[in-house]
Formats: structure tokens, C-alpha cells, sequence
């Protein structure tokens, strides 16, 4: 190996020829940090909020994806999939816990995910996108046309998805077979179903938001069992 011959008129260091590589120099020195030390990821804290988990794995998911460093690839990913889930399960904890989504934060995600093959975590980026008004969306600078057209697109279909299978209680109650009667209000269109009301569903659909009003429905005991079991099987679906 010490006969092969090294190349001439090149920069180097202590005899060594200098390799210039084109990676982004922070994104190198935090992936070397992640190599060499063994606590690097417990700088992190566990409630960071979005900004601070980006800015923390970018650099190392970058390099660790093009050098095909699996290990800490998958430990970047794994962080991301906490926040990004993928499941119902994994959406509800996210929903529960409260965690605070930007939008000028999320669309850093997006294209993040797709130079480096993550698509696990695009299906909840491009939900929570939906959430932006329209005209954000448009004028957003981040976001490619393509993703700006797909999450239009997704906020028709959400919008959709709520009024006809997860939240087609709030517009046209229909009485159960196991209906107790009496003052149960199935059967009847709500008054709070107006037109406001919808505007707000179209502009900000969230059909796998846990709905918790039961009683509002002024529905008796029995339909609102069935109710909230179709509500639970209707949230898988979308």
C-alpha cells in the first residue's frame, strides 16, 4: 500500500493529500460529534420543539444518509417518527401531549424527508400542512409546487373525510337501532352545523381530532355508543 503512488501538485497535511469534500462543514461537525461522542444525542432535550429537533438531526441525517451510516441514520429517524408518526396510536400521543407544529417549520421537513428518503414521516408533515390557510400555503417560499398542489389537494379530501366519514354525526344524526327514544335528538339536523361552521371544517380540517362533545349531541346513551364506535373504526380509515 505504501508504493502506490500519491498524486502531485495537490494540498496537503503532514504528506497526506487533502480530500475537499462538498458537504456542508456543520453538518460534518455534527455528525462527528455524533461519532465520537456517546451522550451527543442526550443534548437533545426530550420536549424540544420542532425547530430545535430539525436543527439538531438535519446536518447528521444528511451525512449519515449519503455515507450510508445506518446506525445513526436510524436513530435520526427514529427521533423524527416520534414527532411525524406514521400510526393512529402514534398520531393520538402527538395530539394528546399537545406538541406545538409551525409552519415554517414543517415545510423545512418536508424537503428534508424527501433528499433523504424518509417518507414514513410525510404522510403527518403534509396533514399538519393542510392546517395552514390557503393563502400561506400559496405564498409559502419552502414548499415546491408539487407539494403545495398536494396539500390542497389533501385539505378537499380531509374536509371530506369529516363530513362524510368521521363526522357525519354533526350534520345528520341518525338513530341507532338500539335507540332508547325519548328525548334523543336523532333524527335531527344540529342547530350548531351552520354555515360557519363549515367554513371553519373546510378551511381547517381535522378529521382524526379525538371529537369529546358527546353530550352537545343531546343524543340518549345508547346512540352515543354507536356513535363513538363508529367514530373509532372511521379514524383508522383515514
Amino acid at each position: 500500500m505504501w508504493d502506490v503512488p500519491q498524486p502531485q501538485g495537490i494540498p496537503d497535511i503532514d504528506a497526506c493529500p487533502r480530500l475537499e469534500l462538498q458537504d456542508n462543514v456543520s453538518d460534518f461537525t455534527d455528525t462527528l460529534k455524533s461519532i465520537y461522542d456517546s451522550f451527543h444525542f442526550d443534548n437533545l432535550p426530550p420536549n424540544a420543539d420542532l425547530t430545535t429537533l430539525l436543527t439538531f438531526l438535519s446536518g447528521i441525517l444528511r451525512i449519515t444518509t449519503k455515507y450510508n451510516m445506518q446506525q445513526l441514520r436510524n436513530k435520526c429517524i427514529a427521533l423524527l417518527c416520534q414527532k411525524f408518526p406514521s400510526t393512529l396510536s402514534g398520531c393520538d400521543a402527538v395530539i394528546a401531549e399537545q406538541y406545538q407544529y409551525t409552519p415554517s417549520t414543517i415545510v423545512r421537513l418536508i424537503p428534508l424527508a424527501r433528499e433523504n428518503n424518509i417518507p414514513e414521516v410525510l404522510p403527518w408533515a403534509y396533514y399538519i400542512c393542510t392546517q395552514m390557510s390557503i393563502p400561506d400555503l400559496l405564498a409559502n417560499p419552502v414548499l415546491s409546487w408539487q407539494d403545495k398542489a398536494l396539500c390542497l389537494a389533501g385539505k378537499e379530501r380531509l374536509r371530506e373525510a369529516r363530513k362524510t366519514t368521521t363526522h357525519p354525526f354533526l350534520l345528520d344524526l341518525t338513530r341507532s337501532l338500539q335507540c332508547s327514544g325519548g328525548t334523543c335528538a336523532t333524527g335531527l339536523r344540529r342547530p350548531t352545523a351552520n354555515w360557519r361552521e363549515s367554513e371553519d371544517q373546510r378551511s381547517l380540517p381535522h378529521p382524526i381530532v379525538p371529537y369529546r362533545d358527546w353530550t352537545a349531541l343531546g343524543t340518549c346513551t345508547r346512540c352515543t355508543a354507536v356513535y363513538e364506535a363508529q367514530r373509532r373504526v372511521e379514524r383508522e380509515k383515514v
